[in-house]
């Protein structure tokens, strides 16, 4: 029996040896000094603590925090590295009241080991308490330009973390007159602003004072702004040159002046940094310039030309004319001439030509020209025919033996003859050829000449003998034709006299109008 009791010992006690012991962990205790807190948008509250560890393990990184926040409040958090078993610890952490209403808010005060469920949480009350505060702001330039509209913008803004109510008075004076007021009874919700806009149509010339007055929550408050209405003394130019018409306008200082209005026949646009306004002009007319000058219009013209060209062929010489709508030569014109083998230059004559030698720029395709920096410049392709050779006219002479017969006869009446301008034709070419002289007595003479807008042509059948089928062309840009003999006619650029038959020494006269 004793062995037995012996032997139950000896188990039991290797049992207890077995048994493994159970292992100590950190057990943390928080006590804030204060639980309840009053305060106003814009403080800090200081909460204050001791945390203690009653475990017989150290607590480590252990972060005290503040949750359940209201929104526009903010916090700092306290971090203790080790804590040791029995040991106090006393810190503190701020709340941080922004933008935050008024009110009652239920917060907690955290103590949390990391990466540990354990967790210490203790309540807190936070009261936020009602702050009457707002600001008055008048937005409006010091100066402001004669001719345009003035706006001004008068602004509440909340700072107060509860709602605004009060009243609203806004005056708006030209010295002493008071042209504008606006007056109500309002309410304002916390932190958000009310704005008031007032416009002047175009005001005068002058000083003007802007005086808003306010009373919210029993506050007061007053706000003042002065600003001017002032015009400049600008000037302004317009005119066209090299295809472009271009408005300057300039300050008293003669600087450009940006952002002026100006309307170029329907076209609307504004001034650049030097006052510039700049379209090009493809069409010749009357342009209408308006400009608005610190409220004073102004309306100008600015007259566009444009050049018009045409020729003629003499001989084997190219004249060239320049010329405005109303037919009046443009001289110191640019001209250029170019064929098929060479280009020329010149500069138009007091009368607004020039004369190019076609033997140098060659026959066929012209391409012709005119440039000027006062006028919109033309230009047109033409094609000069090369002369034909002058034919050599053989005379053969023949004796007829003729018996002459006395005969009576009774001439016939002729109906009379309407010749239409002949007499005129006739009247002018005598004017122009009658003083040539006839070195030829067996070959045909031709003279020309130009008088203004008319072209003629004479033809003189040889002395000797008759002139049968006779043609001449030549290359000019008619409109219509007038022949004493034969006929004429206009094939595109080309007129040609056909004279069928000219006794000797008998003269045939060709108008041409230009």
């Amino acid at each position: 029996m004793k062995n037995k009791l012996m032997l139950l010992a000896l188990f039991m006690l290797i049992g207890v040896l077995n048994i493994p012991q159970a292992r100590g962990e950190p057990v943390l205790t928080l006590h804030p000094q204060e639980q309840v807190f009053n305060a106003y948008p814009g403080d800090s509250v200081d909460v204050y603590f001791n945390l203690t560890n009653l475990g017989n393990e150290s607590a480590k990184n252990v972060f005290v925090i503040i949750d359940n926040l209201p929104q526009g409040a903010t916090y700092t958090q306290e971090v203790i590295q080790e804590l040791a078993p029995n040991q106090t610890h006393e810190g503190h952490i701020q709340i941080i009241l922004n933008s935050i209403r008024a009110g009652t808010y239920k917060l907690n005060l955290v103590a949390k080991i990391k990466d540990s469920p354990i967790i210490v949480r203790v309540p807190l009350t936070l009261r936020v308490l009602t702050k009457i505060d707002y600001s008055l702001k008048i937005d409006a330039q010091e100066k402001y330009i004669y001719g345009n509209d003035v706006s001004i913008s008068c602004e509440i803004r909340s700072k107060s973390n509860g709602v605004l109510m009060g009243t609203v008075k806004i005056e708006l004076y030209k010295g002493n007159e008071l042209i504008k007021a606006i007056s109500e009874s309002t309410y304002i919700n916390p932190y958000d602003k009310k704005t008031y806009t007032l416009i002047l149509p175009r005001p005068d010339v002058g000083g003007y004072l802007a005086i808003m007055k306010t009373k919210f929550n029993g506050v007061e408050k007053t706000e003042s702004k002065e600003f001017k209405v002032y015009q400049r003394k600008l000037t302004y130019t317009a005119g066209f040159e090299n295809g472009v018409i271009t408005v300057q306008v300039k300050d008293e200082e003669g600087k450009g002046v940006s952002g002026i209005p100006v309307q170029i026949n329907s076209l609307s646009l504004k001034t650049d940094s030097l006052g510039v306004v700049q379209i090009e002009a493809k069409e010749p007319g009357t342009y209408k310039i308006k400009l608005n000058l610190d409220g004073r219009l102004v309306e100008t013209f600015v007259e566009v030309k444009k050049l018009f060209l045409d020729y003629s062929v003499k001989n084997e010489s190219l004249i060239v004319y320049v010329r405005d709508s109303s037919g009046k030569g443009i001289p110191n014109v640019s001209v250029s001439i170019e064929g098929i083998t060479g280009k020329e230059y010149q500069i138009t004559d007091a009368e607004g030509k020039v004369k190019v030698d076609l033997t140098k720029i060659g026959f066929g395709l012209v391409k012709l020209k005119a440039e000027s920096s006062k006028y919109i410049g033309d230009e047109k392709s033409i094609t000069i025919e090369k002369p034909a050779p002058p034919v050599t006219t053989t005379t053969t002479t023949t004796v007829t033996t003729v018996t002459q017969t006395n005969t009576t006869t009774t001439p016939m009446a002729k109906p009379p003859k309407n010749y239409g301008n002949l007499p005129i034709i006739l009247l002018l070419s005598a004017l122009l050829f009658g003083g040539s002289s006839y070195v030829a007595f067996f070959r045909p003479l031709v003279f020309e000449e130009q008088l203004d807008k008319y072209y003629f042509i004479k033809v003189k059948a040889p002395r000797l003998r008759s002139l049968e089928n006779y043609t001449i062309e030549r290359i000019v840009n008619a409109v219509d034709v007038r022949a004493t003999k034969g006929k004429a006619r206009i094939e595109g650029n080309r007129v040609i006299w056909e004279v069928e038959h000219l006794e000797p020494g008998e003269e045939a006269f060709l108008q041409v109008i230009l």
